[in-house]
Order: C-alpha cells, then sequence, then structure tokens
C-alpha cells in the first residue's frame, strides 16, 4: 500500500491514511509507519550531482538552517554525514525547526554551488538529530578552498570588517573581509605585483548576505536595527558573531545568517580633516554629475545625474551643504553639466546655491566666452571665493589630442592670492574612465590585464599631452606655480600617474596622507582622484588630506529615489555631506607667501 503524509508540523504529530482505501492508524501503527518510512534508503547527500539533476530524489538530513517564508530564501537547508541541500518551501512540508530530522522527495535542481530539492512529493518527521558546525577562519591555508564548506553551518572564528555596501539597499549584502582592501594598483606596481595583491585580497573577502532573495526590501537589515541616515553602517565598521550557511552566488561566497551578528562602529563619521594653517584651500571635488535641467522650470530626465526635480534637489541639498563645510577657497569640480556658463546653467546654479547659503555673496564661478568646454555631457568647472582669491585673465583649455575625445579638456584658471598677492594656477582634470572597454583585445586601449583596466593607455597619452600643453604656457604666464588636481581615473601606482610624476609633477598622496583614499570599488579601496603640484611649489604645500564622506557610505543614502518607499526616501537622506556623491573630496591647504 501507499501511504500519503496529509500535513505536518514541527509541533504536531503526523497524521496518515491510506491513498486507496478509507479507515485510520492507532499511535503504535502510526508510529511503525513513520519508523518504516525514516528506515527506508536514501540517496545520501554527499553524493547529489549532476548524474541525479532533474530526477525525483530521497534524501534525510538535519535542518540545519531555517529560511522559510517569501522575505527569505523559501526553503531550509538539511545536512547529513558529509553533504547537505536546500529544500524549497512546500505546503506538504510546512514549517520545521533546526535540529529536526526529515526524510524528503522532490526534484533535484543546482543552487547556488550546490543542490535543492523542489516538488516536494513525500515528506517525513523523523525526529532530531545534531547540528554540525564548521569553524571557519580566514585567509584560508594553502589548498583549502571555501567549496569545501558550500551548504554547511560555518562560523568565523575572528571578526570581520566592512569593506562595501553597494547592493545593501538593493540585495541586503555587505562586503566583508578580515581587513580593509586596497585596491591592487593604489599599493602595488602594475603586472604581477598588482596580481600577487589581488589574489591576497580575494583570499580574505566575503559576502554578508540577509537571508533572503528579495530585491530592494523595505526593511533594510544592517546595520542592527536597521539602516537609516542616523544609523548607518561604513566601511571600516566591526561585525562579530557572524555565523550562517555558505552559499556561492556567481565568483561570491555568501553567509546566510542563521544568528544576528553584532556591528560595532569603528569608522564614525568626522567633521572637515584639520590641516596645518595656510592662507589658500582648494579642493578637488567630483560632483556625481550635477546636471541641473536647463533651470528653466527644470527639463528632467537629463543625459546623466538627476532624473526629476524633486532629485535634483536632494543632490543640489548635498552638494552645497559639503561645499560649505568644506569652505575652501577654491574648487575644482569634475562631473558639472556641459552647459555652459548662462544664467540657467549648471554651474551658475551651483554658485547661487552656495551665495544664498553664505553671507555676503562670496562665491563666482570661472567663465568663459563659449558655449561649452568640450563635447563630452560633463566637463570640469571651477568656483571660487572672491573675498579671497581674484581671477588673473580668462580661462584656458586644450582640445588637442586626447582631450578632443575620451578625456575632458582640462581647464586651467591662474589667480591671484588676496591675502598675499602672489598667484597660482589651477588646472581641473577628468581622464578618460576606466568603463566601456574596447571589444578587440589587440587594441592598445583594452585590459592589459596588469591591473590598470582598460584605455590605460590612453590616460598615459594624456597625462602626456597635458604636461606639453603647460610646458607651452597657454596663459602666458610669469611663473610655474602650477596645482593640477581632478579625477584621473588611475590609481597611485598607475602607468599615468608616474608619467606626470616623472615631468616634474609629483603625486602630493605619496607624501601627505598616504592611507588616505577617495573612491571604493568592489570592496576595494584607492584614489582615482588626485592632487599634483609643479617641483616649483613643493614647499608651498602645508598639507593635503582626503574627506572619507562617500566612498565609505552606503550608495542608499545618495540623492535618488527610485526603488526606496515613502519611508527610505526620508530616513536614507539627509541634506548633509554625507554620500554627497561617490567620490571624496581632497583638500590641499597652501601657503602662498612660498610661492615664487
Amino acid at each position: 500500500m501507499n501511504f500519503k503524509l496529509l500535513s505536518f508540523s514541527a509541533a504536531s504529530v503526523a497524521i496518515f491514511t491510506l491513498s486507496a482505501c478509507s479507515g485510520t492508524y492507532s499511535t503504535s501503527e502510526r508510529s511503525n509507519v513513520i519508523a518504516e518510512q525514516c528506515a527506508n534508503p536514501t540517496t545520501a547527500l554527499a553524493d547529489l550531482g549532476p548524474q541525479n539533476e532533474a530526477s525525483n530524489v530521497t534524501v534525510n538530513g538535519v535542518v540545519h538552517g531555517v529560511f522559510q517564508g517569501e522575505q527569505q530564501l523559501q526553503g531550509f537547508f538539511i545536512q547529513g554525514d558529509t553533504g547537505a541541500a536546500f529544500v524549497q518551501d512546500s505546503a506538504l512540508i510546512g514549517d520545521v525547526t533546526e535540529g529536526q530530522r526529515i526524510q524528503v522527495t522532490g526534484n533535484l535542481d543546482s543552487y547556488y554551488g550546490g543542490w535543492q530539492l523542489t516538488n516536494i512529493s513525500d515528506f517525513a518527521n523523523c525526529g532530531t538529530g545534531e547540528i554540525s558546525k564548521v569553524r571557519v577562519s580566514l585567509p584560508l591555508q594553502q589548498n583549502e578552498t571555501l567549496d569545501s564548506y558550500l551548504f554547511q553551518r560555518v562560523t568565523l572564528e575572528h571578526p570581520m570588517v566592512v569593506i562595501g555596501h553597494y547592493q545593501l539597499a538593493r540585495f541586503g549584502t555587505l562586503d566583508i573581509a578580515t581587513e580593509r582592501l586596497w585596491t591592487a594598483t593604489q599599493v602595488k606596481q602594475p603586472g604581477p605585483d598588482a596580481s600577487v595583491r589581488t589574489t591576497y585580497n580575494n583570499a580574505r573577502r566575503l559576502v554578508l548576505d540577509d537571508g533572503s532573495w528579495v530585491e530592494n526590501p523595505e526593511q533594510i537589515r544592517y546595520p542592527n536595527g536597521g539602516l537609516s541616515m542616523a544609523n548607518p553602517v561604513r566601511s571600516g565598521d566591526e561585525i562579530t558573531g557572524i555565523e550562517g550557511i555558505l552559499v556561492r552566488v556567481g565568483n561570491s561566497y555568501h553567509i546566510q545568517p542563521v544568528v544576528e551578528p553584532t556591528f560595532n562602529s569603528l569608522n564614525p563619521r568626522t567633521g572637515v580633516p584639520e590641516l596645518p594653517e595656510g592662507d589658500l584651500s582648494v579642493v578637488a571635488f567630483n560632483v556625481l554629475n550635477y546636471f541641473n535641467g536647463d533651470g528653466q522650470g527644470g527639463d528632467f530626465p537629463t543625459p546623466r545625474g538627476a532624473e526629476t526635480p524633486e532629485e535634483f534637489e536632494r543632490q543640489r541639498a548635498k552638494t552645497i551643504a559639503t561645499m560649505i563645510e568644506l569652505n575652501a577657497d577654491i574648487y575644482a569640480l569634475m562631473e558639472m553639466e556641459n552647459d555652459g556658463f548662462g544664467e540657467f546653467s549648471a554651474l551658475a546654479d551651483l554658485t547661487r546655491g552656495l551665495n544664498s547659503a553664505t553671507e555676503g555673496s562670496p562665491y563666482s564661478f570661472v567663465s568663459a566666452d563659449a558655449d561649452k568646454v568640450g563635447g563630452d555631457a560633463i566637463t570640469q568647472a571651477i568656483i571660487y571665493r572672491n573675498d579671497r582669491v581674484t581671477p588673473k585673465g580668462a580661462a584656458q583649455w586644450t582640445e588637442e589630442g586626447p582631450f578632443s575625445w575620451g578625456s575632458r579638456p582640462p581647464l586651467l584658471q591662474n589667480f591671484s592670492v588676496n591675502s598675499s598677492g602672489k598667484e597660482i594656477a589651477v588646472v581641473a582634470n577628468h581622464f578618460k574612465s576606466k568603463g566601456s572597454c574596447p571589444r578587440d583585445s589587440s587594441n592598445v586601449n583594452a585590459n592589459q590585464n596588469d591591473g590598470q583596466s582598460c584605455w590605460n593607455q590612453l590616460r598615459v597619452e594624456t597625462a602626456e599631452a597635458l604636461v606639453a600643453w603647460l610646458a607651452s604656457n597657454p596663459k602666458d604666464l610669469s611663473h610655474s606655480n602650477y596645482i593640477v588636481l581632478g579625477d584621473f581615473n588611475s590609481y597611485k601606482m598607475e602607468d599615468p600617474l608616474a608619467a606626470l610624476a616623472g615631468a616634474g609633477f609629483p603625486n602630493l598622496a605619496n607624501y601627505y596622507d598616504t592611507d588616505g583614499y577617495s573612491y571604493v570599488f568592489r570592496g576595494e579601496q584607492g584614489s582615482l582622484d588626485h592632487v599634483l603640484v609643479h617641483d616649483s611649489i613643493w614647499g608651498a604645500v602645508q598639507g593635503m588630506a582626503h574627506w572619507l564622506i562617500n566612498s565609505d557610505e552606503p550608495i542608499a543614502f545618495q540623492y535618488d529615489i527610485d526603488d526606496k518607499t515613502e519611508w527610505q526616501q526620508e530616513h536614507l537622506y539627509a541634506p548633509t555631506p554625507f554620500r554627497s556623491s561617490d567620490h571624496d573630496p581632497i583638500i590641499t591647504i597652501i601657503d602662498s607667501t612660498q610661492l615664487h
């Protein structure tokens, strides 16, 4: 006779009925049926493999991770002596509890580095069993691999550090590692040395998941108490008590937690870094596509940046708050809308906002007799305090060579420092990015797999062209007091920075704030933004620092409102500097009295 289990819960006694005739069983008969079913031969969990895929299998195991319900993984994990599997939720099974031993029949499919049972057709409660845990310590020993622990319940023996949170709001995940990880070419030479560093990084990182496949969850689980602008999780924060089921998502290893980990804030928000005194402060700041929709009632969406007037006002407030807090004399801005210098331009709009927030309207912008600078959608811009510095002559730029495409034209403005009368020339830059790689692998700008990604050759040519242009003295200056700054899309040890240093423009990051960074990509920190000075004014530099207000903060705190509930739009935002962009600003202090 065939028996079918009609219903089951962890706290109830299983009830069986004959599938071919009516009648009921006594308690002892029911026990015998369950015992007989649980004693039937099954496929060992360790033996599941491609040979079983898409076929029905029966397995027996102990529940060691429960993630049931639509807001979680919609199932649970079971383990045997050496193997494990995921079991999809089923009305036939109902709720289960950790430590429960079950026998289940279903269709076998692949699942995040292992196997799962779906379309459950038979189930029995077989009592209880012990849960085994694997204690894991990173980095792994030689020849050890995390594949050995897939679907096992693992406990990390040491604290981990948050290194990234790009997918926190969307998928509820955090990138974690044994320590903060440097982008390889920030600290090592491109090529073999960078490759070794990448291997070093990969051996130390994991992903802490939230036990759910829900996209854009209304409640973001991390940190403890849930994410909000008032309760942030920043890169550098520590996590202890991590225990969960290890799965593989793509090339990453995720831990689905079975207990709540503990977060410790070790990298709190700070004010503007304190630097030695000087009479001139210059800031480099990538403002994340500041597009104002033409400023006449708002023509949104724009090619980049905010998609609605509401988003733009949120972005505008954060950008202005950042610049006011920095209180610099000169700002070199990247990713400004390239819509000229008129009343309704993005540059004029931002300057008005700064003046509205400051007594005396001290802010002005560098303008030119042109519709735009270069042909790209974005450009560099310079805003300054007219009560502290005075422009000398018109702005200059070049659209020759690599500046005719790819890299944006450098923008040069000479200034006189009001307090000393000395002059300094600010050159704002934005080199070609590392994205949109050439498809032809033989192209010199294709990724050479040396850690510098694609378009490196173009960026080197851009650096060389920049040096040659400045050497031509385009403004007919009587000095060489150049401060060259901006987004070079190159990390500190990469070829373009080496070319600039070799031509007499050393990178201040090699001497000041040497552990600073302005950008975090895939959980690895580095600086795409730099401040270089001509050798002749080296002695005038008093200090330089990165203000870590953006790269360490979740992207969830940015101005956009897409895929956010009303609660999230309110509580994941504040008109403050934090996450005003994806790049951190860099502040440089100069004593102009020491300029030549």
